[in-house]
């Protein structure tokens, strides 16, 4: 079996184990993978990644939570794509570095640390994280909002409080990203997420996030509409 014939296997399988919406959401995890790879490749002439090995491990990151759930799920994930790809026959070189990556993918990797992990790992961490820079980030917040104080109406102030939310989630995800083409496209998704919501009332946000040589501030506004 090559290995479009593999990929294409282990694509099928994910499929058929996570359903339609964790499918979903792992393609969007792959095509991050891809634009990420290919954006790091550009500017680091150094960088030697195995793209087929991060794309297998973008696909199969999640595969065990649908009968296992997401407590440790990277532990049991990485050993049934392990089990998976032996059945496909696929080398050990590669497969060890699938296992690797989704080992060290579901949690932040200290600046220390970035040495010596996977390349594969750090863009996958990274890309795992970007998916949940969106407005759905808004929707989540709101649901949560709704559950937990029902009898309460979501007005300007609560908007604003969930934009704070927002917020410091973002800078904490945001510092935690390996690679600067997905630091890059996390400022680009949170703009996006602040649009999805309306201006509650008129505010200035500051928010202070690292990233080495790039603008460390971000200046958000949000006006008061007009009557």
């Amino acid at each position: 079996m090559d290995t479009a014939e593999v990929v294409q296997a282990v694509s099928h399988y994910a499929e058929e184990v996570l359903g339609h919406e964790g499918f979903r959401y792992v393609c969007a995890v792959v095509a991050n993978c891809k634009l990420l790879a290919l954006e790091l490749e550009a500017q680091e002439e150094t960088v030697t990644l195995d793209q087929d090995a991060l794309i297998i491990a973008a696909y199969l990151h999640d595969i065990s939570t649908v009968t296992h759930g997401f407590q440790d799920h990277e532990l049991k994930s990485a050993a049934m794509a392990v089990e998976f790809l032996q059945e496909q026959d696929v080398p050990p070189e590669r497969i060890s570095k699938v296992e690797q990556a989704i080992l060290v993918h579901a949690n932040p990797i200290s600046v220390d640390e970035r040495e010596s992990a996977p390349i594969e790992g750090l863009i996958l961490y990274d890309a795992d994280k970007l998916g949940r820079l969106s407005g759905l980030a808004v929707v989540t917040s709101l649901i949560e909002f709704g559950a937990r104080y029902p009898d309460r109406a979501v007005n300007g102030d609560v908007l604003a409080a969930i934009l704070r939310h927002i917020e410091e989630r973002f800078i904490d995800l945001y510092q935690s990203l390996n690679t600067a083409p997905a630091r890059e496209m996390a400022h680009e998704k949170f703009n996006h997420t602040l649009a999805f919501l309306p201006p509650p009332a008129a505010a200035r946000t500051l928010l202070s996030v690292g990233g080495g040589p790039r603008p460390n501030t971000f200046h958000v506004r949000i006006h008061q509409p007009s009557n």
